[in-house]
């Protein structure tokens, strides 16, 4: 769903791709890091060819034109070791504000860069051996909280914060940097601070899409066709990228929004079942029907109101008067009334019991269609803000009771577990996941998102056995950065409204960009044994 602020994984999330950043905080010792984004130079890109586009929405027709991919493949890079320790207030140029200080304890070199004004710039100059992934640490000091931004090459890569505590370490991870000259710049500050010395090391980072757990599906018996869903995803996982697009309830707008802008249809059409587990039929299950028997892949997500609301400071629903002891999976209606009526159970278990047993009625029509669901419940666990992630252990209850009950009770076995969330507290398990995703929402103007490489290793330190995928995200990523970068998530879907095509502050160029390469795969191109 839409947010204001970018979700992060265990707080731990850095920089990647150097020449278009992003907003994420860092592994820092104190301080903090949020980062931009831009364009990865020229020099940086694998060599594309040219693409084209223009048709329509209004006259869009279900067989798609052929249209020229950009030719754009994943890239690696061998590993060049690199150590190179930069002391600014020994490279001169400084700015005419500035001086070199030796009164603050602990400095490196001759001493630290100090009285830099917001209106000046540090610069710091490199050479770099190699075209790789370089990881840059800014040492740095305060005596109160100041922060600044760090630049490439004159492109804002990131801002920073000190705590205004002494020393503190600010680690910008895995940025991709050519090899030659480079010009770290320190501008911007807030107040006073003391800049130490720069370090820029290889990253060490290697692209690893082994998924070691063997490809299997977590539901006992799954379908044919959910089999061979599964198969195709984890078989192009590491190699192809496959399309989504958020729909809103009972629309197909954005599909068509996307061809309009691109050319092309979403590989998967994701919906909500927000109406459905509230007792209401939007009809998107049977647009989703006949997405499927058009070519697509079906994905559903359930971000789930109660009391007409899913934020934890609106609903008033408390999901812990809900957990039970009681084995729930398996009875009916009836024996729930009676373990009610006894005092076993609360009103707010009867509650959960209904909003499953609801949606689960709207999935059984994808399941005697025999189409296979990428299914996403009780989305952004660990972010405190909806009414079931405010409690690991009541998520955790809520979350098994929902994949026993559907699987066991209601038989459903189309379905495609999606895990998604922030923490790896929160992880289910791998017997009750099948793809671990992420919401990422970055603010970042028009400009094309990098491949958000940082949290994609984060999410394979969850668990290393699953494919991980891009759930949400507030803006394409450039195709470019993802090649550049090797991050191959096994799907990208964008959520509805503004981050939309349909929404005024998007460019249209990023999507033909996106949709038409030889990376991304779009709906005409879905190869698999259905």
């Amino acid at each position: 769903m839409r947010r204001v602020t970018a979700l992060f994984i265990c707080g731990l999330m850095l920089l990647s791709a150097c020449s278009q950043a992003e907003e994420q905080p860092s592994g820092t010792t104190g301080g903090g890091i949020s980062l931009f984004t831009e364009d990865p130079s020229p020099s940086d890109l694998p060599e594309t060819s040219e693409d084209a586009f223009g048709v329509s929405a209004e006259t869009a027709p279900q067989t798609v034109p052929e249209i020229s991919d950009a030719v754009i493949e994943p890239q690696t890079f061998a590993q060049t070791e690199a150590e190179i320790l930069i002391e600014p207030e020994e490279q001169g140029n400084l700015p005419e504000s500035a001086s070199v200080t030796d009164s603050r304890e602990g400095y490196s070199g001759s001493g630290c860069v100090s009285g830099l004004r917001p209106e000046d710039t540090l610069v710091a100059e490199a050479d770099l051996p190699a075209s790789q992934h370089y990881n840059i640490t800014i040492r740095a000091a305060a005596d109160s909280p100041v922060s600044g931004v760090f630049a490439i090459n004159g492109i804002p890569c990131g801002s920073f914060s000190l705590s205004g505590d002494g020393f503190e370490a600010l680690r910008f991870d895995n940025i991709f940097l050519s090899a030659g000259k480079c010009l770290l710049g320190i501008t911007a500050l807030s107040g006073a601070a003391d800049i130490d010395c720069l370090l820029i090391e290889n990253s060490g980072y290697v692209p690893d899409f082994s998924l070691p757990g063997g490809g299997a599906l977590c539901t006992p018996n799954p379908s044919v066709g959910a089999e061979a869903l599964y198969g195709y995803i984890t078989g192009l996982f590491g190699k192809k990228i496959l399309s989504g697009q958020q729909v809103s309830q009972g629309s197909d707008a954005e599909l068509e929004a996307v061809y309009g802008a691109s050319g092309r249809y979403p590989a998967i059409r994701f919906g909500e079942l927000m109406d459905y587990s509230a007792g209401a039929d939007s009809g998107d299950i049977e647009l989703a029907v006949g997405w499927a028997k058009s070519g697509g892949i079906v994905g559903y997500v359930w971000n789930w109101t109660m009391n007409g609301s899913v934020y934890a400071d609106r609903t008033g629903f408390d999901l812990s008067k809900a957990v039970t002891d009681l084995d729930i999976v398996a009875m009916n209606g009836s024996a729930l009334t009676l373990r009610y009526e006894s005092g076993d159970i609360t009103v707010e278990t009867l509650a959960v019991i209904d909003g499953i047993d609801l949606a689960a009625e709207a999935l059984k029509r994808l399941k005697e269609e025999d189409i296979p669901v990428l299914f996403r419940p009780l989305p952004e666990a660990s972010g405190g803000q909806f009414w079931w992630s405010k409690s690991v252990e009541s998520y955790k209850w809520l979350y098994k009771l929902i994949y026993e009950r559907m699987t066991v009770y209601h038989g459903l076995d189309n379905l495609i577990w999606v895990w998604n969330g922030q923490s790896p507290e929160w992880y289910v398990g791998d017997n009750m996941c099948d793809i671990v995703s992420l919401d990422v929402y970055l603010d970042g103007g028009t400009a094309p998102y990098p491949s958000c490489l940082n949290f994609l290793l984060a999410a394979r330190e969850i668990t290393p056995s699953k494919p991980v995928a891009l759930s949400e995200i507030s803006q394409l990523p450039s195709p470019d950065s993802l090649a550049l970068d090797s991050a191959v998530w096994s799907y990208i879907s964008t959520w509805t409204g503004e981050y939309s095509p349909e929404g005024t502050g998007t460019d249209p160029s990023i999507w033909d960009r996106f949709y038409n390469n030889t990376m991304v795969i779009t709906k005409d191109k879905i190869e698999y044994n259905r």
